[in-house]
């Protein structure tokens, strides 16, 4: 069935194949890069921001025929990740950064923005999988390519996140997502 997604672009290849995956798949893409810091001078670098990657991102969405915008998320970054993981340090803890972000921002920031346009999912580029538990509630699982899993940055999405998440790549290996990405250049 097809629907309207929202798909997360750093304008690297998983998100960019993620997106041709639905877009072949049928969906009506919405592209979003999330700014999360003020990224002056990041030209060239391959951080979450720079804006090689909006720019790449922007391409990508062009090329497969849907809108991309950027989300000024810095200060919600700022307030919901980077303090609090300051905060754990500063008390002797390791926090993790990533899960902060993916459960506050990704799916949390972003899908509410994607609410506000009354699209209820989210989709991104991360190596992990979906499936139903016996109860019919949505259950996480290692991505396919374990050398490049990351489901455990999304261990803290609620059920609520995950019934509104999309992991088109999830169920490949990290050379088939090359392989796919050299398909649609």
């Amino acid at each position: 069935m097809s629907e309207r997604i929202v798909v997360a672009m750093s304008g690297g290849v998983d998100s960019s194949v993620a997106a041709a995956l639905l877009a072949e798949a049928g969906h009506t893409l919405v592209g979003v890069t999330l700014k999360l810091q003020e990224c002056h001078d990041a030209h060239g670098s391959r951080s979450c921001c720079g804006v090689d990657g909006i720019t790449r991102a922007r391409e990508v969405a062009g090329r497969l025929g849907f809108p991309h915008y950027v989300l000024d998320c810095v200060r919600d970054f700022e307030t919901l990740v980077l303090g609090p993981a300051w905060r754990e340090y500063a008390a002797g803890r390791t926090p993790s950064p990533c899960l902060l972000c993916n459960e506050r921002v990704k799916f949390g920031v972003l899908l509410d923005w994607a609410g506000r346009l009354g699209i209820a999912r989210v989709a991104t580029g991360h190596y992990a999988r979906l499936e139903r538990d016996p109860e019919g509630r949505p259950a996480l699982l290692r991505g396919r390519d374990i050398a490049k899993d990351q489901s455990y940055f999304l261990a803290g999405l609620a059920p609520a996140q995950l019934e509104r998440a999309v992991f088109p790549v999830g169920h490949l290996r990290k050379p088939e997502v090359r392989t796919l990405a050299q398909c649609h250049d």
